[in-house]
Formats: C-alpha cells, sequence, structure tokens
C-alpha cells in the first residue's frame, strides 16, 4: 500500500507522487560478459537516489535513507524501492515524489509482448488512485509499441502515462536516460498535462504518433505526421494544444489476447499471392493483417500475381487487412487503381498510421470480443485516440 493510500502522506511541498514502472530495457542495462544486459537488482535504484537532480536527501522524511542500505519492498512478484523526492523543480520550486516498482521480468524491449502490457496496464490500472500519474521504462526497440497499446487500453485520460529509455544505460557514461527520466518526471509531475506520451531527447511525442528513427542517435524518436506535443528546450514550448490534467477515470481495461494474431508482411518487387497465403496460414490464430505497401498503399494486384485473391479470401474468413506505407511519412489513399481495387474487395486503408498504431490499433480491436467483425472494421477507419487524422 503507498503512503497515500495508508493515510501518511503529508508533504505540502510535494506537488504530485508518480509511480515509474520498469520493465528493464537499455537504460536499466548493466555490463556482462555478453554485453549490456538489464539485471533485476538494486544498481538502478542507487544510481537514481545518488542523483542530485533525481534525488534530494534534505526533501525525504527519512534522510538517513540515503546512508542505508536499500530495503525494496516484494509486492506480488515485482519489487517496489523506497520513495525518492526531487529538488525543486519548475518556476515554482515544486518538488515530485516517486516510488519505482521493478517488474519481476528485466526484459530487453524486443522480449515485449502483448503478456507484458497486460501486467503493465494492470499495474497502471490498480495504482491509478494513488498516483497523479505514471512513468513507464522501456528499451526503446519496442517503446513505440508499448505506447501505442496504451494509449488504446486508457483513452481519455485524466493523468499523464509516459513511455521512456535510453540509448546509453544509466551506469555508463554520457547516458541521455538521466535527462530522459528528469524530463519525464517533470512532464508528469510539474506539467499539467494528461494523456499517453513518449518523452526522449528533450521532446514529448504523442504515445500513438512516435516511431523510432534511429538507433544511433540521442533524437531516436520522431513523430512523422504531428508535431511534438512539448518541446523541452531553455524555453518550454507546445507543438499544439495538450490535454490538461482532469479527474476523468480510465475506461475498462481489456484484457489482450496473447495468442499470434496480428501479422505483418512487407510488400516487395516479385511477391506474390501465395507468398502473402503461406504467411497467413502459418498463423492459425491470425485475426489481422498488416500490409506495409508502396507509396500511398499500392501493391501489385494482376490476376496472374494472386496477391489480390489471397488478401480477398482473408477478409472472407473475417480477417482484418490493413494497408499501410512504407515511407517515413506516411499517408494511404486509394488514389490509384490498386488503391480503389483493394477497398472494393474490403481492404482497409491505414491513413497516415505509424506501424506501431496500426500494429496496437488491431490487437485492440481483436481483443474487443464484444466487437463483431463488421464492427472492427468500422471502429479501424474512426480515430479512437488521435492516432490518426480524422
Amino acid at each position: 500500500m503507498s503512503a497515500r493510500a495508508s493515510g501518511e502522506y503529508t508533504r505540502p511541498d510535494v506537488k504530485r507522487r508518480l509511480l515509474v514502472i520498469g520493465t528493464g530495457g537499455t537504460i536499466a542495462s548493466e555490463p556482462s560478459s555478453n554485453g549490456y544486459t538489464p539485471l533485476r537488482n538494486d544498481h538502478f535504484y542507487r544510481r537514481i537516489r545518488q542523483h542530485p537532480l533525481l534525488s534530494d536527501p534534505s526533501g525525504t522524511s527519512t534522510p538517513t535513507l540515503f546512508s542505508s542500505p536499500v530495503l525494496p519492498v516484494a509486492v506480488g512478484v515485482n519489487t517496489r524501492y523506497p520513495e525518492l523526492i526531487t529538488p525543486p523543480l519548475g518556476d515554482n520550486e515544486e518538488r515530485v515524489s516517486y516510488e519505482i516498482l521493478d517488474l519481476d521480468k528485466q526484459m530487453d524491449s524486443s522480449e515485449m509482448t502483448p503478456s507484458e502490457w497486460n501486467i503493465i496496464a494492470g499495474l497502471v490500472e490498480e495504482n491509478w488512485t494513488d498516483y497523479d500519474g505514471f512513468i513507464i521504462l522501456s528499451g526503446t526497440d519496442t517503446l513505440a509499441y508499448t505506447s501505442s497499446i496504451l494509449s488504446f487500453l486508457f483513452t481519455n485520460i485524466g493523468k499523464p502515462i509516459l513511455v521512456t529509455g535510453a540509448q546509453i544505460p544509466l551506469s555508463q557514461p554520457r547516458s541521455d536516460g538521466w535527462a530522459n527520466l528528469l524530463d519525464s518526471i517533470y512532464v508528469a509531475g510539474v506539467m499539467n498535462f494528461a494523456g499517453i506520451g513518449v518523452v526522449f531527447h528533450h521532446q514529448v511525442f504523442q504515445g500513438n504518433r512516435a516511431t523510432k528513427t534511429s538507433p544511433n542517435h540521442f533524437a531516436a524518436f520522431q513523430s512523422p505526421c504531428v508535431p511534438p506535443l512539448v518541446n523541452l528546450n531553455v524555453k518550454i514550448t507546445l507543438g499544439g494544444s495538450i490535454t490538461p490534467r482532469s479527474s476523468t477515470l480510465p475506461p475498462r481495461l481489456i484484457n489482450l489476447v496473447t495468442s499470434p494474431t496480428v501479422l505483418s508482411c512487407s510488400i516487395h518487387p516479385g511477391i506474390t499471392g501465395a507468398l502473402l497465403s503461406a504467411q497467413i496460414e502459418a498463423v492459425p490464430t491470425c485475426k489481422a493483417v498488416i500490409l506495409s505497401a508502396y507509396g500511398s498503399g499500392n501493391l501489385p494486384i494482376s490476376e496472374e500475381n494472386g496477391a489480390l485473391a489471397a488478401l480477398e479470401a482473408a477478409v472472407k474468413r473475417d480477417i482484418l487487412v490493413v494497408v499501410i506505407s512504407q515511407c517515413a511519412i506516411p499517408n494511404v489513399y486509394p488514389l490509384y487503381t490498386q488503391g480503389r481495387t483493394l477497398l472494393s474487395k474490403g481492404v482497409l486503408p491505414g491513413h497516415d498510421l505509424t506501424h506501431e498504431a496500426a500494429f496496437a490499433k488491431l490487437l485492440w480491436l481483436v481483443s474487443r470480443k464484444d466487437l463483431s467483425f463488421r464492427q472492427r472494421q468500422e471502429l479501424f477507419e474512426i480515430p479512437i485516440a488521435g492516432e490518426m487524422a480524422a
């Protein structure tokens, strides 16, 4: 039970209270004989509590904490570490308190699955009333997938859920994780911000519009079709309107299906209907297919190629088929013959969805047991959480 829930928390100089959920990833990795790997130990917490911008010993109610051993608390299979309080932040010198809850399974983000998303979402829902905001620490490879699925699970919320990580571990010199974590705490703890966001390299991106664009640059994420929500420069500026905090409760959480249901296929020169059919048939639980196509959603549709017949057969089996663009700035619309022919067969245009958002939206739709196939098709073409242009 948190201090707030138990009624013990009475710090008038603390503006807000946050829960930081650690999943592993580069930010929490340590060097090993096989390269950097996320480990479940207290090294990560110790580094943070010793950082003068992230933890102020004079601000905590128990200053001896910083000269004493770390005393984590088991929360089920997960681990919660003692509360930390920042030094004064912002123009009004607000302090922010936060607790770090490490998942039992600390992983490289390439191992992330819908099962882990169910765990993360469940923890957010379980702790919703005890905290003013949430920060998810993730590896960068699937970070945008995590932020995208959270945007569908937690639509129109009155608190922030921010996802961040690092290109270099906190355990190493020059880590960008310090700034990313501090920016996340500032946005979630000081600013009047609500909704799902990705915080990286002094910018906040809409969670279902972000995509990873570089494994090397510190500016690893972009939102190709919309401007960043917040630019955290010397002067903080907004890229557009942001959703203010409110007392709005999150929607009832749905459980994501964990069997393979969304298949991603890339269109390339020489692909045939037989190849597409083989991929779909190889996944008996398939309920949706993402086609990454050329340009504005083009792919071969000649009768001898067979791709059109393969996709039409999939739609007739109640499999959602969606076409997105391979372009860095996507926009799929039925302008050419190929696009209009696909539309006539029940293949849906992905508009300006990123691959991450398309995957998340389809997973959310096929997890909705209350929807028919036709209702899923209709909802796909409607913006649910600002993931695509109306």
